[in-house]
Order: structure tokens, then sequence, then C-alpha cells
């Protein structure tokens, strides 16, 4: 194993909880496909900028899985040059000879994806020892691409939550005084199987609502006690929306956390004479989509 071909190699990866409404498998794989098709470089900050440049499926049925990449790159202002010997802007003589093709960009890494239309996670990669982007700036881009009114008109709202941590939330409810507890609920995709998803999904539909947020505020003195309904709808929450908890920890410091504050990360690693970085995102996806499953499946009792 010491050799060159067959060095350990570690990928970070992040996952999101996509979701259109209604909720039909085929219209997760056209929407990708349309987003691919647009071809539409999204900003992310300053002069970086994003785009998917591979869609694929991964099997010979599309509604298993599909594959792809995401590119960053920098989009350069070519008519702003700085001399740096001489620590002057640069005159016309010195850059009339600097040709750069319109159709290259600097500062280029790629990050690949599977995203399974059944169960509508997306898995990425956010670091390798090439370079790395944070999971919000993924996030960042993805909101960017999907709120495109190419998008929008067909598809409708699409709906996208970074997972947290999988003990983000008992991180939240480990507060030692809790003075406000706030769950926004995000409309869920539903199996038929969860019987409180179906219930928000319906409750939100029939009002025509988007989002329900439900605010919990202590009596003076006291700390919020969630009972078994509330902390079940965190669960539902930290999947599709946000959990946000405020209030004072065991030194009486006033603390603010929310399930957004820390996202969901996996490191994989591999042998790169014995696998790829794309099997193993195929591999470490299913691992990872199962740790997330079991976030929205809390213990409960009556609820």
């Amino acid at each position: 194993m010491n050799n060159v071909a067959n060095r350990k190699r570690s990928i970070t990866y992040t996952v999101f909880n996509i979701r259109t409404h209604p909720h039909k498998p085929q219209g997760y794989v056209d929407l990708f496909y349309k987003a691919f098709d647009l071809k539409k470089q999204i900003n992310l900050a300053g002069e970086k900028y994003c785009i998917i440049t591979q869609i694929a499926q991964l099997g010979k049925d599309p509604l298993n899985g599909l594959s792809g990449e995401i590119a960053r790159y920098t989009k350069i202002e070519t008519n702003k040059w700085f001399n740096l010997s001489e620590l002057r802007a640069a005159v016309d003589d010195e850059t009339k000879e600097i040709k750069i093709p319109e159709e290259l960009r600097p500062n280029f890494k790629n990050f690949s994806f599977v995203f399974y239309p059944k169960n509508h996670y997306l898995v990425i990669e956010c670091k390798d020892r090439h370079g790395k982007m944070s999971p919000q700036v993924i996030e960042k881009y993805f909101n960017g691409l999907f709120s495109t009114d190419e998008i929008v008109n067909e598809f409708g709202t699409i709906e996208i939550t970074l997972v947290p941590q999988t003990d983000q939330l008992d991180t939240l409810f480990a507060v030692k005084q809790i003075t406000n507890l706030e769950l926004v609920l995000r409309r869920p995709n539903t199996d038929g199987l969860e019987d409180l998803d179906d219930e928000v999904l319906t409750r939100l539909n029939q009002q025509n609502a988007e989002e329900e947020m439900i605010i919990l505020k202590a009596q003076r003195g006291c700390s919020i006690v969630a009972d078994d309904r509330t902390k079940a709808l965190s669960h539902v929450a930290q999947l599709n929306g946000e959990v946000k908890v405020k209030g004072n920890d065991a030194n009486g410091k006033h603390v603010e956390l929310s399930t957004r504050q820390h996202a969901f990360t996996y490191i994989g690693q591999y042998f790169s004479g014995e696998n790829t970085a794309k099997l193993l995102l195929e591999e470490v996806s299913k691992k990872i989509i199962k740790k997330v499953k079991k976030m929205g499946k809390p213990r409960r009792k009556n609820v």
C-alpha cells in the first residue's frame, strides 16, 4: 500500500433534501435534465460562478438514480489589469496583446454528485485534495439554479433543505434553559409511510401554505420542555425546514442555535489503485441516505 498508485484518498460529502410538488420521481429526472440543458451560470460571490457540466443515469432506469457534476470557476474582468512590477494600472499598449478565449475560465474545480429521484436526496462532494466548496455555498448554487424563471415556470417552487449533522437536533434540545423554540415546517414529500409527514403536508396544502412556523416561548424564569409531538415535528422540520433555539447554557451565557448551523458531512476514503472517486460516491451515498432517513424517524409515543 506504500505504492503511489495506492495512496489513500479522502473525500468529504454533504447531502440535500430536494422537493417538488407534486412528488413524482419522473418529475425529478425531468428537473435535473432541464437544469443541465439551461447551462445557467450562477454567481456564488464576486467573480465565482458555478454550472452543471454533466448529467447521466446511474443504470438502465434513470428513476433509480442520476449522476452529475457541477463546476466552480472564476469569471474575470479582462478590461482591468494591473502592472505588478511598476505598481500601477496597466495601459492599453501592455494589454492589447492579451487574448483569453471567451469559452475559457480559470480556477476550475469540479464536484460530483448523485441524486435519487425516488427519495429526492442529493449527495455531493464538498472537499477533496484538489479543493473544497462549503455546503452552504453549494446550497446557494442550487437555490439560484432552481429559482430561475425557466425552472419555476415548468416545475413550480423547488424546496431545498441542507441536511444538518445527525446530532444537531440533540444539541439544540440539550440547551440548559430554552426560552424560545421555533420550528419552520416546509412541505415534505412523503411516500405514505410516515403519518406525521403526511399530516404536515396535508395541513399545508389544504391551507395553500408553503410553510408553517411553530413558536414556543417559555414562561418567565422557566425552560421549555418539548412534548413528544413537538419533538416529532422537529424531526420533520430538520429535514424539511429548520429548527431554532434561543436560551442560556449551563453558565448562564445566551445562546442561539439552529439546525442550519452545522451541515451534515461524511468522510469517505479509498485507495486510488483499487477504487475511483466516482465509485466511492455511489457506495457512500447509500450509507449517507440511510443515516439521514433515521433522522426523520424519531422514537415517539402518542404524537
